[in-house]
């Protein structure tokens, strides 16, 4: 197939296919249906580069890049909360990972609100890998547990596995993978706390480590952003809004959780949520279009006030959930059809046939001149 005719396959069918099973997980997880939580995980996370590299080859979309992040994040989202809340790992630690990924978004925001970059850093390839490979890992301890000596031989496999891929990389493309030794050093350190023996403790130390990595990767971003948008000196009311929601509502959401009896359903629900429309943020935000600081902060300051509520009232916290849950789905819902026009490429359409009228314009010969 050559490269300017359409495949059957798209890079966003993907992604869309890899979003529509994310609930089922959760689900798994909740039921200890931890084989089909795995299998069908892992084909997630493999899926990734399968969009990616039909985006490359096709050429990609304003939708692809702003689901394929999207997918990501809400993939994360459905993981962690369960594991935090059956107690797997800390939900503390989660709460800190998810707040450093709102924080990074909301700065994301304000770079592209003024025109300046933000670029990815190694580290924070490094993070998302890192991120995906723990739910992995996590995953096989409950499924492992007695099986010893297979689980000790799969993360054996993690030591040995990318140094033998980094050497056929190097001898077939004379290329370095650093990321072989990061995952080879990765899971040295966990086969040290493996081997106490102590699933609890290798738990809490994979959390650990990537919320370690989550917010060592985050540095240059804060300490970037810091920088710039001191220097620029129009730091907004938009901009503090956004920041103080990206701090406020996964503690909101973590505390709820662990605090109470409400459901984790619709805190699950408000965290994907609010983590895929902070990717339309960044897209409204290159466009200057992106929503006021009453428009943001009533939904985002909203909700985590009766989140809050359901904090001082805990015989109505699963009613309070609901409602947070509900406020976000509105305005969520709306800020994406607010800004359909630019991640569905509507707007790119309509300047197609207006470019192509000017230039006949152009071309159109003047009054007396024939």
């Amino acid at each position: 197939m050559s490269a300017g005719k359409k495949p059957l396959i798209t890079a966003n069918m993907v992604t869309l296919a890899r979003l529509i099973p994310m609930p089922l997980l959760a689900w798994w997880i909740y039921e200890h249906h931890w084989w089909p939580a795995l299998v069908v995980g892992t084909i997630i996370g493999s899926t990734d580069f399968v969009d990616g590299w039909l985006a490359r080859k096709y050429g990609p979309t304003v939708l692809g890049g702003l689901l394929d992040p999207i997918a990501d994040k809400v993939f994360v989202a459905l993981i962690y909360l369960p594991f935090a809340d059956l107690g797997v790992i800390p939900a503390w630690a989660c709460a800190l990972m998810f707040v450093r990924e709102y924080l990074v978004t909301a700065l994301r925001s304000a770079y592209e609100q003024r025109g300046l970059s933000m670029k990815t850093s190694y580290l924070a390839k490094v993070k998302t890998w890192t991120q995906m490979q723990g739910i992995g890992v996590l995953l096989l301890f409950p499924m492992l547990a007695d099986r010893q000596g297979v689980l000790d031989a799969i993360l054996w496999t993690g030591v040995v596995a990318p140094i033998i891929a980094g050497v056929i990389l190097y001898a077939v493309r004379k290329k370095v993978w650093k990321g072989a030794f990061v995952m080879t050093g990765q899971f040295v350190a966990l086969l040290v706390v493996h081997y106490q023996r102590d699933p609890q403790l290798t738990s809490n130390f994979i959390m650990l480590l990537v919320v370690a990595l989550t917010w060592i990767s985050g540095f240059d971003y804060f300490s970037g952003a810091f920088k710039q948008l001191r220097g620029r000196g129009d730091f907004a009311m938009r901009d503090a809004v956004r920041i103080v929601a990206a701090v406020l509502m996964p503690t909101m959401i973590f505390w709820v959780l662990r605090a109470t009896d409400a459901p984790a359903w619709p805190l699950m629900a408000i965290l994907a949520l609010e983590l895929a429309v902070g990717g339309l943020d960044n897209l409204l935000s290159h466009h200057h279009q992106a929503s006021t600081a009453v428009g943001w902060g009533a939904r985002t300051l909203g909700l985590s006030a009766v989140l809050g509520a359901a904090l001082l009232v805990p015989a109505q916290a699963t009613p309070l959930a609901i409602a947070a849950a509900a406020l976000s789905v509105i305005g969520v819902t709306w800020e994406f059809v607010r800004g359909s026009d630019y991640y569905l490429d509507a707007r790119l359409r309509d300047e197609k046939p207006r470019n192509h009228r000017k230039r006949n314009k152009r071309k159109a010969p003047a009054a007396g001149e024939r």
